[in-house]
């Protein structure tokens, strides 16, 4: 009797298990080749921000106190990560209250790198703020949603930030 003989009658549940179990220890192998390459990514972003963060902090003043980019960072994140649900209209009136470089590179600073879910699910890398904004907002719906990127990039034009999403 081959394999697959004894895959088709044995117990479907066991089927299912192995099944489950193949396709988990895949997941995992994909996450620990992949994982280094994103981590390292939203690290580099996150140092140029606070290196830029303190070129910026000689020509610009935060408009909001330090205590209050964790609020707007959480709120932010408590908005887009999960998968049904979120608040995009709270990201946007959000993001429109930075003023100035500063504020962004606090904000992309403060927010790190965070992990979104689908079903209480961890769904692929942990991103960083502009990278979580642009897959939340740009891409949903098959670009449905990236007008509000376009809101976002317009008021930020306008008052002469240098940063888009």
């Amino acid at each position: 009797m081959s394999i697959v003989d004894k895959f088709k009658t044995s117990n479907p549940t066991i089927n299912y298990l192995i099944a489950g179990a193949g396709l988990f220890l895949g997941y995992k192998i994909y996450k620990i080749l992949f994982k280094n390459e994103q981590e390292q990514t939203n690290a580099e972003i996150i140092k140029d921000a606070e290196k830029e963060k303190k070129e910026l902090e000689k020509k610009y003043k935060l408009t909001f106190p330090v205590s209050q980019y964790p609020i707007f960072a959480n709120l932010i994140y408590e908005s887009t990560k999960y998968g049904i649900g979120d608040n995009y209209g709270a990201v946007v009136n959000t993001l429109k209250k930075l003023t100035n470089d500063l504020d962004i590179a606090t904000l992309i600073k403060t927010y790190g790198a965070r992990q979104n879910y689908i079903f209480g699910i961890p769904t692929g890398e942990k991103k960083d703020l502009f990278t979580n904004i642009k897959a939340e907002l740009g891409n949903e719906y098959g670009g449905l949603t990236s007008y509000r990127i376009d809101q976002i990039n317009n008021d930020w034009k306008k008052k002469g930030i240098k940063y888009r999403v």
